[in-house]
């Protein structure tokens, strides 16, 4: 093993040379021209870590070669040499930097898409009792709120109604407003006339334009519908541009209904 003094070792452990690589460089220095297995002999270090101390060496421009044959032996042409360690690790930097520089404009792309993309949670549930869900979790918003109903034809409405008798009384409690639009037909101008009683407003709209077989509400960034088919299936969506379009929809359709 070369002895190096303390200053030495960490002035070339500093600029990146490992510790095999730091006992080549001495060796070679203080003896001139070596084998490979010549230096692994002298520092008592396994060949193949002195194979890999000196290729780096090579080609970082530090030490040089020279053959007879097939023997090769490694020196060090001069001392100075040893910049081209930093050297080569500044043009190494230099290089990745304008290959980073290449594609950086991609990459702050992928970072804007990433960020302005939203998830989309969907969750579907069957029967009255996923029904009665969407109705109620409508309530988990803050005070003084609002929900948006799209209301269908009431003579399907029928499953479910006697479950959700204390939804509005608990929307109310909450300060929950609600606006409810609704095809024309006679019970729809009941809701008008009970509305100011529930906390909410109801219109109407002509049956030939507006007559769903599905309910709908809107709050939040929430969507839920039912389609009244056999199995009563319903889906709540939770995504904001969504939910923006759909509250889009319903004041394009509320600013066309009648109150009357």
């Amino acid at each position: 093993m070369i002895e190096i003094t303390k200053e030495i070792k960490n002035v070339l452990s500093e600029i990146g040379l490992d510790r095999t690589e730091s006992q080549v460089y001495i060796l070679l220095l203080k003896k001139g021209l070596f084998s490979i297995q010549e230096i692994s002999n002298e520092l008592k270090l396994p060949r193949s870590s002195v194979h890999l101390a000196c290729e780096n060496l090579l080609s970082r421009g530090v030490i040089k070669i020279s053959k007879t044959g097939k023997r090769r032996n490694f020196y060090i042409e001069k001392p100075k040499d040893i910049e081209n360690f930093i050297n080569y690790q500044e043009n190494k930097i230099q290089t990745n930097k304008l290959a980073i520089s290449s594609v950086l404009s991609q990459l702050t792309a992928l970072y804007v898409t990433s960020k302005e993309t939203e998830p989309i949670d969907i969750e579907e549930l069957e029967g009255e009792d996923g029904f009665v869900e969407t109705y109620y979790r409508a309530l988990r918003q803050p005070k003084n709120s609002e929900v948006l109903h799209f209301g269908g034809d009431p003579s399907i409405f029928t499953r479910g109604r006697s479950r959700i008798k204390k939804y509005t009384e608990k929307r109310m409690k909450k300060k929950i407003y609600s606006r409810l639009l609704l095809p024309n037909y006679e019970f729809s101008k009941n809701e008008i006339k009970e509305a100011k009683f529930k906390m909410r407003e109801v219109r109407i709209l002509k049956k030939e334009i507006f007559n769903p077989k599905v309910n709908a509400s809107v709050w939040q960034d929430h969507i839920a519908i039912t389609i009244w088919d056999k199995g009563l299936h319903s889906v709540i969506i939770r995504n904001k541009a969504i939910a923006d379009f759909m509250k889009q929809l319903f004041e394009i359709a509320w600013g066309q209904a009648s109150d009357k």
